[in-house]
């Protein structure tokens, strides 16, 4: 009987990689910003080909810098709507009864829509209809044209008189 062939352990040649798990989070919010990916290897201080490297070799840090804005957009504009129309979300709520004792009660709460958020959404969807006419209407006038009259109109109103106040009797 032949015995196996016993494998040698070999020691990893190179340096060590400067790739931490913590880098992902960050990655994420540099590629939002808009960051490219030689940026990404600049704020990290390695080469572009690490950023290459670790991008096959780590799944997670691929899929941070595949991110697009598209996707935090679309859960800005969910979160939007979602505050423009109301919702109801639930909540825990400790109660403490007569013997001490702590009781956790599950509860729904209603949460009233946000005048902001509807004014923002319509005005971005259909300005046309919402805008107010004051943000709409721009003069343009011509550079050659002398400016337009500055009217100024007084309101006179008739003289305040005194008012004696007395305080007791």
């Amino acid at each position: 009987m032949a015995t196996p062939r016993l494998r040698r352990k070999h020691k990893k040649m190179g340096r060590k990689t400067l790739y931490k798990k913590s880098m992902i989070k960050q990655t994420e919010n540099l590629i939002l910003m808009g960051y490219t990916h030689e940026e990404v290897a600049k704020f990290f201080e390695v080469n572009v080909a690490s950023i290459y490297l670790w991008k096959s070799m780590y799944p997670n840090f691929a899929d941070a810098l595949n991110i697009t804005k598209d996707e935090y957009d679309s859960n800005v504009v969910k979160s939007l709507y979602k505050s423009a129309i109301g919702y109801t979300e639930r909540a825990n709520v400790k109660q403490i009864d007569d013997a001490g004792n702590i009781k956790i009660i599950r509860t729904r709460k209603k949460v009233a829509p946000n005048i902001g958020a509807i004014k923002m959404w319509l005005y971005n969807r259909q300005p046309d209809k919402w805008k107010p006419e004051a943000e709409l209407v721009k003069q343009k006038y011509d550079d050659t044209a002398p400016a337009p009259p500055l009217t100024i109109n007084y309101i006179s109103a008739p003289p305040v008189r005194p008012v004696k106040i007395t305080i007791g009797k």
